[in-house]
């Protein structure tokens, strides 16, 4: 029977996990919480963890080592907690409160299992400060902790190490995809021996369902049905050229293009779902990782004339890898056979050696080879589709302005193109309002949203959004597309025209006079150059 405990407050140093079995996922784990600068520990000391209990109930409750149902969790703040502290939050004390919940760095579950104790983990990302590019971590969402009454928040995206009886790599990477921002205000996030048994329902293998020796591509995809959720799959699009490679080493592929990996992974995090990558850890054999987020990068020079996808000159991918911990910083290389893709632990410069080196170098090289993600099932637009409409429509754009600027005597150019999913609400909200964020142009930020919802037929709850830019990310053009039918009809809504002289270039693009681009929304006050 449980016996009950008091909370506990130590200092955050070098021996307070010492009680835990070493691995690399626990050093990291220290070096994360060091380098965001924790210096106190919570801890709960009997917490019921939804995804333990269940896999408690599943496989832990009938072993004969007796594991207990209870788990442990701790709170990390970057500054120096006191009980004293924290009975004043606890006390409703504003100051106290606030104090607290600004030192909030994440929590961690610790369950009873001795080889894999890291449950539930969510991190608050590193400062995003000193880089000229942002940081797109779109899937992260907030979690809230209740210690006491007192309510705590982070915002990140949910981590745990895998402990081959429920779950492994595969079914934890799927388990983080389900905790995604998009799935937040609609779907309850399954437990990872749900995911496994779910898993097993349908794509019947013939093997036990627990311990569980990891889940195939198929098995994965219907367990994502089985959530009532759409499954998208997709293999690399560069193939091995030799005769020699064997099936079990390259699936289906040898790997992806840098331009259709980054373009790929960088249209669905932007939309809010992580990727579930599927490969060859060199030298350790098949393993997959959930990408989270990626280190926006200039997409360098475009030529005249030319289109680029603006998203292809990515460098740095962050990565939940059950082997590694969470957020780990990847470099995007295509140092390898055939000039695939290569994903390398990449930490900075000040964590290769020394006191601060990181727990990820020496990491083997992941090489992606299929690529999974989790949408919602009313999201029908494949993501090949959008990004193949977005290439057109700017290969055309940029055909039609190029004939413009060299009829004027003006120099040509080169265009970018992105292609994303959003909800109609966010896309009106926040994605006008940044568009238009300056305050001289609330009027137009108002006028286009009213024009948006009053002159376009109702649309559907996800849009397809290709945008159009010039090579400083300067964006000309907008299409909205509709995603709740088929790939052959992709039937368009409606675009927003940022300049009246992309309406000129627009009338002389083939198909516009068969409303090819819909419903034309003016997104502009003067007439101007862009």
């Amino acid at each position: 029977m449980h016996q009950a405990a008091s909370l506990e407050f130590h200092a955050f140093d070098q021996d307070c996990f010492d009680d835990l079995y070493p691995s690399r996922q626990l050093r990291y784990l220290y070096c994360y919480l060091r380098d965001l600068g924790a210096k106190t520990i919570l801890v709960e000391p009997h917490y019921f963890d939804k995804d333990y209990l269940s896999e408690f109930a599943a496989f832990y409750s009938v072993s004969s080592r007796g594991y207990p149902n209870t788990c442990r969790r701790l709170h990390f703040f970057a500054d120096n907690v006191s009980r004293d502290q924290f009975i004043e939050a606890v006390s409703g004390k504003a100051c106290a409160l606030k104090a607290l919940q600004q030192a909030y760095l994440g929590f961690s579950v610790i369950r009873p299992i001795s080889a894999a104790p890291l449950g539930c983990t969510v991190l608050a990302w590193y400062p995003d400060v000193g880089r000229p590019t942002r940081r797109v971590t779109t899937p992260s969402r907030e979690y809230r902790c209740h210690v006491a009454g007192v309510q705590l928040s982070v915002t990140g995206l949910a981590w745990q190490q895998q402990d081959s009886a429920v779950g492994a790599c595969a079914t934890v990477g799927l388990w983080s995809m389900l905790h995604a921002s998009s799935f937040d205000n609609d779907h309850s996030a399954p437990t990872t021996a749900q995911i496994t048994e779910a898993a097993h329902q349908t794509a019947v293998t013939g093997a036990r369902v627990f311990p569980s020796n990891g889940l195939t591509i198929i098995q994965l995809l219907e367990a994502i049905k089985r959530y009532h959720m759409a499954p998208f799959a997709m293999s690399g699009d560069i193939q091995p050229r030799s005769a020699s490679i064997r099936a079990d080493t390259i699936s289906r592929s040898a790997g992806f293009s840098r331009e259709r990996f980054a373009s790929t992974c960088a249209s669905f995090i932007r939309s809010g779902y992580p990727v579930l990558a599927i490969g060859q850890s060199i030298g350790n054999g098949r393993h997959a990782i959930c990408i989270t987020g990626f280190r926006e990068e200039p997409p360098g020079d475009v030529p005249a004339r030319a289109v680029k996808a603006a998203d292809e000159s990515i460098v740095h991918v962050y990565i939940h890898d059950d082997n590694l911990g969470p957020n780990v910083r990847f470099a995007v290389t295509t140092r390898s056979q055939f000039g695939q893709v290569t994903l390398l632990p990449d930490p900075p410069e000040n964590k290769r050696d020394g006191e601060n080196a990181s727990p990820t170098l020496g990491h083997p090289a992941f090489i992606p080879q299929q690529l999974v993600v989790c949408t919602h099932e009313d999201l029908r637009t494949s993501p090949d589709k959008l990004n193949g409409t977005g290439l057109k429509i700017c290969a055309d754009i940029s055909s039609t302005m190029n004939q413009l600027l060299e009829r004027s005597g003006l120099p040509e150019r080169g265009l970018l193109y992105s292609c994303r999913f959003l909800l109609l609400r966010d896309y009106l909200s926040e994605e006008l309002q940044m568009l238009f964020s300056a305050p001289e142009e609330a009027s137009l930020l108002g006028r286009v949203r009213m024009e948006v919802v009053e002159r376009v037929v109702p649309m559907s709850k996800h849009v397809g959004v290709v945008r159009i830019s010039l090579q400083d990310s300067t964006p000309l053009l907008d299409v909205l597309y509709d995603t709740s039918d088929s790939d052959l009809n992709h039937p368009v809504f409606a675009h927003l025209s940022f300049g009246m002289n992309v309406c000129r270039i627009l009338e002389g693009v083939e198909g516009y006079d068969r409303d090819r681009f819909g419903v034309q929304i003016r997104a502009f006050n003067v007439d101007e150059l862009q």
